[in-house]
């Protein structure tokens, strides 16, 4: 007996009075609504004659984004714009259009994809996103505390794998946290890491420097000591910030806490970060040297690449028989050194404010 044709196949699914084309609305539908987009006022807008808004998903401190649907290819996607607040600044507008920039350089499957970038008609700048379901690394440890280890050190590699890719194609992300993680999946079964919001990347010359900025720019819970003292960044800053991550998953805790944001600089200047371990005795203590060495106060001490990172938790993972690598100190003491007049004058105040503190150089296991 031969097979039946295509359109008695789907005709056998179809309820009584169905149509294929209405079963085919119903799924994409479905398809839309699993993201959970709620009204707006843009609701059916269309930007650039392609992308239309299905609804508003969520908000940040200077921007809003939107659940669309592409037009093109009728697949949903996400868009990014300033909050009407923030559209009439240059700086925020120019943060916007540098992150899309930023973000199309970099092609790896732990970085979010940019499809496109255009502007309103009112002119304020837009991107469009990859849609993707998940929650951000934060609002899983803001429920649960900490990620389990196994999952905590696969996740952790693929957010360093990412933010490698962006180091090679010169882009460094100056503000690596757990709410720039996207995990993949159901809210608490993540099943991948995707590296999110390149707002504040800085372009890096590849030549061990960064032009820097004016103001700190940055989550100051997570960053390196240049990126306090407002000096040239480089991919080691975001090698740092991922070592305050580490232990943030790993502990529930960050490293400096129930601390002023004065007090909280001066720590992420002078201060060791302690190892994870003093929190969680039953963490491997490899992983204090792990966390340890990205944290380093002076950039020279830090893990040299993310890929280094990421060679070290391959032996964490089991994915490599051999042992962590041996990084001793390069430079004596781990004390950071300010490189500008504007610098040295900061880390002067912030120093005599934190007195016998100051200057202390950093505990790290051999």
């Amino acid at each position: 007996m031969s097979p039946p044709a295509d359109s008695e196949r789907h005709s056998s699914l179809l309820a009584p009075g169905e149509s294929l084309a209405e079963l085919e609305g119903q799924r994409h539908s479905a398809t839309f609504a699993a993201f959970g987009a709620r009204e707006s006022t843009r609701s059916g807008a269309v930007l650039a004659g392609r992308y239309q808004v299905r609804g508003f998903l969520t908000r940040g401190a200077t921007a809003r984004v939107y659940l669309a649907e592409d037009l093109a290819t009728r697949l949903p996607v996400v868009v990014k714009m300033l909050a009407p607040e923030t559209a009439a600044s240059a700086e925020f507008r120019s943060r916007l259009v540098r992150e899309a920039e930023a973000a199309k350089t970099i092609v790896h499957p732990n970085v979010v994809t940019v499809v496109d970038a255009g502007q309103t008609d009112e002119g304020a700048p837009f991107m469009v996103m990859e849609a993707l379901r998940g929650e951000s690394l934060g609002e899983y440890l803001r429920r649960e505390g900490t990620v389990p280890l196994d999952t905590a050190l696969i996740l952790l590699k693929q957010a360093a794998a990412g933010l490698a890719a962006a180091h090679r194609a010169g882009v460094v992300h100056r503000d690596v946290k757990p709410d720039n993680f996207l995990l993949l999946g159901p809210p608490g079964e993540p099943y991948g890491l995707k590296v999110i919001d390149f707002g504040l990347a800085k372009l890096w010359n590849g030549t061990g420097g960064a032009s820097g900025a004016h103001n700190i720019l940055g989550t100051a819970e997570y960053m390196a000591p240049e990126q306090i003292l407002v000096e040239a960044v480089d991919p080691r800053s975001d090698i740092y910030s991922l070592g305050v991550v580490m232990f943030r998953a790993l502990t529930g805790h960050l490293p400096f806490e129930s601390v002023g944001q004065a007090d909280l600089l001066r720590h992420q200047l002078f201060s060791a970060v302690p190892p994870p371990s003093w929190l969680s005795d039953s963490l491997d203590a490899r992983l204090d040297r792990v966390v340890q060495t990205a944290t380093r106060k002076h950039r020279e001490n830090r893990y040299p690449s993310m890929d280094s990172v990421i060679a070290d938790l391959d032996v964490l993972l089991g994915l490599d028989p051999g042992e962590l690598a041996l990084r001793p100190l390069v430079v004596t003491p781990d004390a950071y050194e300010p490189t500008s007049d504007r610098g040295r004058e900061a880390a002067t105040l912030l120093a005599a404010k934190f007195g016998a503190h100051a200057g202390a150089p950093s505990a790290s296991r051999p």
